[in-house]
């Protein structure tokens, strides 16, 4: 008896360890937002790049923003392929954030997903933040927060 009990205890050792050193050797991965340029009036676009997928095949991203001081245009694609599934530009304006769903294509691990566009408005000054959170899936991905300088 007490030699099965030993041999339990060595396999939940082995276990843990194993799963301790898998998760241990997954890549630290970020997804970020550009800093650019612009003046009043000006169209700009902003990068939304990752460095690693993580072996994620999909994410939720958010992208806060001052809909006082931009407006949202869309998006341009990126040169990763993915494929990106958001809410309506008018709701994005309304609520100053945007949220889109993102899957990755299995062959690409990072890139720029895409390049938001947005206009600054008139009579703006100083810098506008862009903050950016991943959701879902939580805990996976790192951000990095990105801002339009008005110049």
């Amino acid at each position: 008896m007490r030699t099965t009990n030993m041999v339990k205890y060595i396999r939940e050792i082995l276990v843990i360890t194993i799963v301790v050193g898998l998760a241990s050797t997954v890549q630290a991965s970020t997804i970020a937002l550009g800093t650019v340029s612009g003046s009043p009036g000006e169209t700009v676009l902003v990068p939304v790049n990752i460095d690693n997928t993580a072996g994620r095949t999909s994410c939720n991203i958010s992208v806060a923003f001052d809909n006082t001081k931009v407006r949202f245009l869309g998006r341009d694609k990126g040169n990763m392929e993915a494929g990106i599934i958001g809410p309506k530009a008018a709701d994005v304006n309304k609520q100053g954030k945007y949220d889109p769903i993102i899957s990755f294509c299995e062959e690409a691990t990072a890139g720029t997903l895409m390049y938001l566009k947005f206009t600054v408005r008139e009579n703006v000054k100083g810098d506008i933040p862009l903050t950016l959170t991943v959701p879902t899936p939580a805990g996976v991905f790192n951000t990095a927060n990105g801002k339009i300088i008005v110049r």
